[in-house]
């Protein structure tokens, strides 16, 4: 009988302490954000305003930014550009499947990831400010290594156009 009750008890702290950790996925996303921490990426969980195809309202997505802020700001930036995944009527296509409302001077390398990794991702930003990425976290170090490229191709552009 004593014996019964050192294993319920055993079991239940068991139960306990597994109750308190992270499920599988919650620590899959906490090890990106350390990996992107790691390749200088900042990393927030926020909601950007993305216009619709006809660009006559906003939808609001809560996401995870992943960003990469300029030491000095881009003086011929005026605005912000985004590129997006869909069609948007007034923006210029980049790449297959892929829009922006400036003009940009894109590598083959940039052209070929954006082509890769665009159903992963809700946008990338450009201000003068930084260069960011939104996506919802379902890809794995490799992809983020790849779009963390993207991100420091993007930064090196010095000849925007809005």
């Amino acid at each position: 009988m004593t014996a019964l009750i050192v294993i319920f008890i055993t079991l239940s702290l068991m139960g306990s302490a597994l109750w308190v950790l992270p499920p599988v996925k919650e620590r899959q996303r906490m090890a990106l954000r350390m990996h992107a921490r790691k390749l200088g990426l900042t990393v927030q969980l926020t909601s950007i305003n993305l216009p619709d195809k006809w660009d006559k309202t906003t939808n609001s997505h809560k996401v995870a930014a992943y960003s990469y802020y300029r030491l000095k700001p881009l003086t011929s930036l005026s605005n912000r550009v985004l590129l997006l995944p869909y069609e948007v009527w007034k923006y210029d296509s980049v790449v297959d499947g892929w829009w922006s409302n400036g003009s940009l001077n894109l590598t083959e390398e940039s052209k070929i990831i954006l082509r890769k990794q665009g159903g992963l991702l809700l946008g990338v930003q450009i201000t003068k400010d930084s260069v960011s990425f939104y996506w919802d976290e379902r890809g794995d170090v490799t992809v983020l290594e790849e779009l963390s490229k993207l991100v420091f191709s993007l930064v090196e552009i010095d000849s925007l156009v809005s």
